[in-house]
């Protein structure tokens, strides 16, 4: 059959160059995208309609061929041809987590291996499509607290820790950032009087290879002189935000600050493990027992003075 193909060369180097062009075996390739870019995260597959058309009388098996150095493409490897038809085709592109943001070239390749049902690979060439695949930046983040909230009494410190990992096709480094809200508020404001950072080091997520991960340390005061506990949220969020929203909409540990015990509970007549708990009464009883006690001093007082005068 090979030999067939030579002697069709050959008889096409005899023929004038105008009616050789006309019957030389070849193959018309063309796809109706030259740029495509992927939407990334939500999908990874971006597809492009092509096709091949034959401009002779006779019939042309293809063989179609794909390239790109990090994508990786696919559609149908052989197509049949019918004299002057055009057949078409899909290629689908599919780039994975690790492929790197930025624009990436796609080969699409046809080329004619029989012609009429005689092999002619070895005296046709390829027709090429070039297209360019735009992959964008994307990252995506999540932190664990460990625990689901976190309670102090006023004045002490609140500390906790937190694992910020983050997914991304570009190797980058971000800031982890503490932020404070409280649950009455629709997003961040300034931090109320008391509260402040004073975690001893700064944390930073590295992101290479697709991936990263870090654990940070957060330690902050509260104010000493509230009178009602004060209930929010602690979020932790890397420098790409510069403000939270509420705790309900972000991923939060919740914070309360109990004010701390004072009056008539510290000195044990009232309140918790007060004198009256002590005795199995209620704090109901207080007064009762006041008035009580204090008719019992008059009583003694009263029998004294009786038997001094007696």
């Amino acid at each position: 059959m090979n030999m067939i193909a030579i002697m069709i060369a050959v008889s096409f180097s005899f023929s004038p160059i105008s009616s050789a062009q006309q019957f030389f075996p070849s193959i018309e390739l063309d796809c109706t995208d030259s740029e495509v870019e992927f939407e990334l995260p939500e999908s990874e597959i971006s597809t492009v309609q092509c096709s091949v058309e034959n401009p002779h009388s006779y019939s042309e098996k293809v063989e179609l061929g794909y390239g790109s150095e990090e994508i990786q493409v696919s559609g149908p490897t052989t197509i049949t041809v019918e004299g002057g038809e055009k057949e078409s085709f899909e290629v689908s592109m599919r780039v994975g987590s690790t492929v790197y943001f930025g624009n990436h070239e796609v080969n699409v390749s046809a080329h004619v291996s029989e012609a009429g049902g005689v092999p002619v690979g070895i005296i046709t060439g390829s027709e090429e499509f070039m297209i360019t695949a735009m992959v964008p930046e994307w990252i995506n983040c999540f932190v664990n607290y460990g625990i689901g909230s976190l309670t102090v009494d006023a004045g002490e410190d609140a500390s906790f820790s937190a694992s910020y990992s983050c997914e991304s096709n570009k190797n980058q480094s971000l800031d982890v950032e503490l932020h404070l809200v409280s649950n009455e508020a629709s997003q961040e404001s300034m931090w109320p009087s008391g509260f402040n950072d004073i975690s001893d080091q700064s944390c930073r997520v590295e992101i290479s290879g697709g991936d990263g991960v870090v654990n940070c340390q957060f330690l902050v005061t509260t104010p000493s002189n509230i009178e009602e506990a004060w209930e929010g949220c602690l979020v932790v969020l890397d420098e790409r935000t510069l403000s939270s929203m509420s705790c309900s909409e972000e991923d939060s540990l919740a914070l309360v600050v109990n004010p701390k015990e004072t009056g008539i509970g510290d000195i044990g007549l009232g309140g918790n493990g007060s004198v009256f708990e002590d005795m199995g009464l209620s704090d109901d009883s207080g007064p009762y027992m006041a008035g009580a006690g204090v008719a019992f001093v008059c009583a003694i007082t009263l029998v004294l003075y009786l038997r001094r005068r007696a």
